[in-house]
């Protein structure tokens, strides 16, 4: 009987640990489902893109949100004194780009070509004297139909991701990463991909 009574007990005390369990537990979940965070909505980004740091001279790979590759980069050698500004400055510019154009014939193994000059390049360029009203607007529309921009204007182009690397040399303003690195970025390289270059 005392036997019966003690396993009847521990059931009732299971069951009362359980259900506190369970409240704690659904308190929890519905915290987690009412939110409305999601990495998509915080990031704003598209879930495949290429992010190139200035600062860590690294490019980043990420495909479907998730970072694929992280690998050394080389860029142009006055890089860390801003964005590019004008042909033959050696700068890499800042920004936000899309990839326009994929050579499999490159020099340097393989290549991507950025949208450079984009509108605020533009803006700048002609606010300076350094284009013409005609180069910005051939930029502008460029832009808005997501084509290669001129790379023929004082403000310069053919901004790439290419292979090629060597470590410690820099570029005259494209991105270098080593032939292997671009071997697995070329598939993702597709047109229109968002390539950022920043900090």
């Amino acid at each position: 009987m005392k036997t019966r009574k003690g396993i009847v007990a521990l059931i009732v005390l299971s069951m009362i640990i359980g259900l506190t369990s369970f409240s704690a537990y659904a308190a929890i979940v519905r915290k987690v489902s009412t939110s409305s965070y999601t990495p998509q909505q915080v990031t704003n980004e598209p879930p495949t893109r290429i992010y190139v740091s200035k600062l860590s001279k690294e490019l980043t790979l990420i495909v479907d949100n998730k970072i694929l590759g992280k690998w050394p980069c080389s860029m142009g050698e006055f890089s860390a004194n801003g964005t590019k500004q004008r042909q033959g400055d050696r700068t890499t510019p800042t920004g936000d780009y899309y990839i326009c154009v994929r050579n499999d014939k490159s020099a340097y193994h393989l290549s991507l070509g950025l949208s450079y000059p984009d509108k605020e390049a533009a803006d700048r360029g002609f606010a300076d004297g350094i284009i013409s009203q005609e180069e910005k607007d051939a930029i502008y529309t460029a832009i808005d139909n997501k084509v290669c921009p001129p790379w023929n204007t004082a403000l310069g182009g053919a901004i790439m991701i290419h292979g090629n690397y060597q470590k410690g040399i820099p570029t005259a303003g494209c991105v270098a990463v080593s032939n292997d690195v671009m071997d697995i970025i070329w598939p993702y390289g597709q047109l229109g991909i968002k390539v950022t270059v920043g900090p």
